[in-house]
């Protein structure tokens, strides 16, 4: 599945959880479309029995849309979480990568990111080996005013007993 039809799925789901239905002109406004784009998305949602719709009406995820419209949001979560928190990329530029990155990475990819992101905040920041200001200044590259905060000047190895 493309991933705009992704990005479809995920924003009527938005819209049903948010209003109870979802509309053309809702859609259209989120996504930043034309309406007879989300006519035409619709269309192909339709024949793959993703949505409900009949013209004039609300839309509705059938079962196997709103699974992957959990999928494609679980995803999304994810990786922000990731870009927020680990990498320390503001949002919403955060939201927006992560919007582009959930389309391209398998079930593998993410399941080892998350895997990181649990190791790290538990085995690294959960027990204090770097403290999360001392992470963030590194993965930023910014130097505090003693000029610490490198990887050579953290002596990272010997901090996460890596030597």
């Amino acid at each position: 599945m493309s991933s705009s039809l992704e990005d479809y799925l995920e924003t009527i789901r938005y819209l049903e959880k948010a209003n109870r239905v979802a509309r053309v002109k809702d859609i259209a406004k989120l996504l930043k479309v034309k309406m007879p784009s989300v006519t035409g998305a619709l269309k192909i949602l339709k024949e793959k029995g993703l949505v409900d719709h009949e013209k004039n009406s609300y839309i509705y995820l059938t079962d196997r849309g709103l699974q992957i419209a959990n999928a494609v949001t679980r995803k999304h979560s994810i990786l922000t979480h990731f870009l927020e928190n680990i990498l320390h990329i503001p949002n919403p530029k955060a939201q927006d990568m992560a919007c582009q990155m959930e389309h391209i990475l398998d079930g593998d990819a993410l399941s080892r990111i998350m895997r990181l992101v649990d190791t790290f905040e538990s085995e690294v920041i959960g027990k204090d080996r770097l403290s999360s200001e001392d992470w963030k200044k590194i993965v930023a590259g910014r130097k505090d005013e003693d000029g610490l905060a490198c990887l050579d000047d953290l002596d990272i190895k010997e901090r996460l007993h890596l030597s």
